[in-house]
């Protein structure tokens, strides 16, 4: 499954970073918003990730 969780995390982070140096209320809110949907990016991948795991599991013991 292509996404990597932690380079979700890690955009978000940089992006953390902008909003506390952006000159503008405009841009400190746009970066943090920007933070979040990386954050809930990162939450899904792992969440898609923990259920085609458990299906894989499950099918190995249907088929074993």
């Amino acid at each position: 499954m292509p996404g990597n969780p932690e380079e979700c995390r890690l955009h978000a982070l940089t992006c953390v970073q902008l909003a506390q140096t952006s000159a503008t209320r405009r841009g400190r809110d746009h970066f943090a918003k920007l933070a979040r949907t990386w954050i809930r990016l990162a939450e899904d991948l792992e969440r898609s990730r923990e259920f085609l795991d458990e299906m894989a599991a499950e099918s190995e013991t249907q088929a074993g």
